[in-house]
């Protein structure tokens, strides 16, 4: 780590090597302890090849989401300003219209 010696973000060398004391080998679980310890982070590990939501988890997430009156309150509000010639939302006529058919089939 070449940072300055005190900077809030590094660790010495010989912190390093006190934490991975009588490994053999450093598991990828202790390298997110010591950056969890040392710098306060949560740390989220996740595969650079794959999606970052499952189809799945963007299903539960948008069902929430639709169901959420704050959400359904500002596109209904869309909704009538468009109607009065007013785009809030989007520049495309059909993406508006797709989008509300899929909140009323979220209901």
């Amino acid at each position: 780590m070449s940072k300055k010696e005190g900077d809030l973000m590094s660790i010495s060398k010989e912190q390093l090597e006190q934490s991975f004391q009588g490994k053999s080998y450093v598991e990828l679980k202790d390298l997110v302890q010591l950056i969890e310890e040392n710098f306060g982070f949560n740390v989220t590990l996740q595969r650079k090849d794959e999606p970052e939501f499952t189809d799945e988890q963007k299903k539960r997430m948008t069902s929430v989401i639709f169901k959420d009156e704050d959400v359904l309150s500002q596109l209904r509000q869309a909704q009538r300003d468009r109607e009065n010639g007013i785009s809030t939302y989007s520049n495309s006529e059909d993406e508006f219209a797709q989008l509300l058919k899929e909140i009323q089939n979220e209901q």
